[in-house]
């Protein structure tokens, strides 16, 4: 990318891949990317990215998780050392990533990556890309303004209690850290009433919503609310936290109030349009230091 860049962006000194994965932010990203005169080479993968979203914003192949031999070689072919990771994965199980012959001798550094949870996989596979000789990105590093600013994405914000009670999300949610859960809780009442673990985000937040449905669990108008955070530790070129559009439809469709997030360490995507969103859901969306 283009050194001097007005966005704060991080420059890097040569094209650019996008490993991309399904949702939103990967075409949102090649859309930034396209607006700065850049034209990233985009490896959708498949069963997750859909190369039709990309448009004629970027040069698009698709391969699946067995083709990462054919991935390099055309790496090397283009002269691309510098790569980012985006979008949503669900995990695969190592039985089922098909590898063609010149993907084989890769295996045996996937094989440990998968002893693990998710961060230890995403780790190994930041490891794996470096001793090939790439540089690893973050979406945050190279289009700061697709994640969380500080304060507001709305006209709405919490009040003195709920900030208060966002920072003992947060602190549980740090407290959670080491145990690789999930990235999210919600709370409502004083007290934590769902903790996201490998269901995602969307998924914990319908689980609340079934409760208050089914009278299980009540919630007071404009009480609770969702925190969002990184574990400790995480790395963000990877793994960073994400909230959009279905995040917010969900949350008011739960009757919570609002998302607290910690600012540059969650995504959000197009800030003005999520920040519309959360006025005409009657949310709070802050970002916190």
């Amino acid at each position: 990318m283009k050194a001097g860049n007005p966005t704060g962006a991080v420059a890097t000194p040569g094209p650019l891949v996008m490993i991309a994965g399904g949702g939103d932010f990967p075409p949102r990203l090649a859309g930034i990317l396209a607006a700065r005169g850049e034209r990233p080479y985009i490896a959708a993968l498949e069963g997750a990215a859909d190369p039709a979203a990309f448009g004629e914003r970027a040069d698009v192949r698709q391969y699946r998780l067995g083709q990462l031999g054919s991935l390099l070689e055309e790496l090397r072919r283009r002269g691309i050392a510098d790569l980012v990771m985006l979008g949503a994965l669900p995990r695969p199980s190592f039985g089922s990533l098909r590898p063609e012959v010149s993907t084989l001798k890769y295996l045996p550094h996937f094989a440990k990556a998968f002893q693990g949870g998710d961060d230890h996989l995403l780790r190994g596979v930041v490891r794996f890309f470096e001793m090939q000789g790439f540089r690893v990105h973050g979406p945050a590093d190279i289009a700061p303004e697709m994640t969380a600013p500080l304060g507001t994405l709305g006209r709405k914000q919490a009040n003195s209690e709920q900030r208060s009670e966002l920072e003992r999300g947060f602190a549980l949610l740090a407290t959670l850290s080491p145990f690789d859960v999930g990235q999210a809780a919600i709370l409502a009442d004083h007290r934590v009433v769902a903790i996201e673990a490998a269901e995602g985000t969307d998924a914990m937040i319908r689980r609340v919503a079934d409760m208050v449905a089914r009278g299980r669990l009540k919630i007071g108008k404009g009480d609770g609310f969702l925190v969002k955070v990184p574990k400790t530790g995480q790395d963000l070129r990877v793994d960073m936290p994400a909230i959009g559009p279905d995040t917010l439809r969900h949350i008011a469709e739960a009757g919570l109030s609002g998302i607290g997030v910690r600012a540059g360490a969650v995504l959000v995507g197009d800030r003005a349009a999520l920040g519309r969103q959360a006025d005409q859901l009657g949310l709070f969306v802050e970002g916190f230091p």
